[in-house]
């Protein structure tokens, strides 16, 4: 019997197949429902940490920090794990390639972009900006990286070279601007360039200047966000809930304006060693997880996981089933958290954490059913979405009753 698992295979015979992505989003909406605990889709997110090794010393950076870290294996995912991954792919919209390290230092890492991009996949990656050299950056635009987070974390050499200890102020704003002149200089649109501000009380003077500099190089997108703390003998550090921050931070969005930059800020939980305040939430609304139901990150051992704050691992890449692992007992069981409403408390402080009502459930469904009915899907396949489609109304359909 044919089953959708085998329409999002990628066919090896030349046969014509429907496309694994197009069938594969239809089951990522279906899952966006939140609705059931056992997803139906692979992952439309994937976060490969590509490298667990660096060469520079940032000072609040939790390598230095943490310490079940210093004990922790630190390497490079090799080949061999991210086979084990690379089939699924071809599903995928999104995959980062991140770790806690700098991912340009794994000799694997342009043949896993090249791999993931012959895949079709959106492929990001993060860099200290060091190691954008004149052959790091003619590969980053051969291959068709789709966009490159570099950290900055200051404006001026002083509270930079501070802050990112290793790093070289002047050389990671030059490297960029090669990158980025080399870029519009050959006509292309990618990758696009974000420049990252890790907020403390070091350098919260200096986000305005941070805005121009983010103007002066060029770069696509400047993102604040603020310093998560591992060790408790920091937390001074931190400038998240001040005055000082919220007057910095309305005074960046001004100058951001002014000069036409593309500016976001985003939430890090600052102190995850302690207990954290818990948000109320509403009985009468549902509550799920983004990255519960769509998301995976793989640990450069191949650990299977669907967050970086919890410690729960859903299986091993090299162990096992990949797709059986998707809905593993520990998979499901923590889907359960939402779909029974026994949220955990780190989640409900969490970004991630959302609600849904039946309205929006409704309209979920609603837009599942005309991707079927306009979709490029063979009547074999229609058939079948057609199916899972029923399946998650009746779910609706019961929800909405309680």
């Amino acid at each position: 019997m044919i089953t959708l698992e085998d329409k999002m295979k990628v066919s090896t015979t030349g046969a014509p197949v429907d496309d694994p992505r197009a069938v594969n989003e239809v089951l990522a909406l279906l899952d966006s429902t939140w609705l059931d605990p056992t997803v139906h889709a692979r992952p439309t997110h994937y976060n490969i940490a590509t490298s667990v090794v660096c060469n520079i010393k940032c000072v609040f950076c939790p390598r230095q920090t943490l310490t079940p870290l210093a004990k922790k294996d630190f390497g490079y995912l090799t080949a061999d794990y991210f086979e084990e991954v690379k089939p699924h792919l071809g599903a995928a919209l999104r995959t980062g390639m991140f770790g806690l390290g700098e991912p340009f230092l794994n000799p694997n890492f342009f043949d896993f972009l090249k791999a993931a991009k012959e895949r079709g996949t959106y492929c990001m990656t993060s860099s200290h900006g060091m190691s954008l050299k004149p052959r790091v950056i003619g590969k980053i635009l051969d291959h068709g990286l789709d966009e490159l987070c570099v950290s900055f974390d200051g404006a001026t050499a002083r509270t930079t070279n501070f802050l990112r200890n290793g790093a070289d102020f002047d050389t990671v704003r030059r490297q960029v601007g090669d990158l980025i002149r080399q870029r519009n200089e050959r006509g292309l649109d990618r990758p696009r360039v974000h420049m990252s501000f890790t907020v403390s009380k070091y350098n919260m003077w200096e986000m305005s200047k941070g805005v121009r500099l983010a103007h002066e190089l060029g770069v696509d997108m400047l993102a604040f966000s603020n310093l998560v703390l591992d060790n408790p003998e920091h937390a001074h550090v931190s400038a998240v809930g001040s005055r000082i921050y919220e007057w910095n931070l309305a005074r960046a969005k001004r100058v951001a304006k002014k000069l036409g930059v593309e500016m976001m800020t985003f939430y890090q939980i600052p102190y995850p060693y302690k207990e954290q305040p818990v948000p109320p939430t509403d009985p009468g609304v549902r509550y799920g997880c983004l990255e519960a139901w769509r998301a995976m990150i793989v640990e450069r051992d191949g650990n299977m996981k669907p967050c970086c704050y919890l410690d729960l691992s859903y299986g091993n890449v090299h162990k096992g089933d990949y797709v059986d692992q998707l809905n593993s007992e520990a998979a499901i069981g923590f889907r359960r958290t939402f779909t029974e409403r026994r949220y955990k408390n780190i989640c409900k402080g969490c970004g991630q954490f959302g609600h849904i009502t039946n309205d929006r459930t409704n309209s979920i469904l609603s837009r599942t059913n005309e991707k079927i009915e306009n979709g490029n899907f063979s009547d074999e396949t229609r058939i079948l979405l057609r199916e899972k489609l029923n399946y998650f109304q009746d779910l609706a359909d019961r929800h909405a009753a309680v």
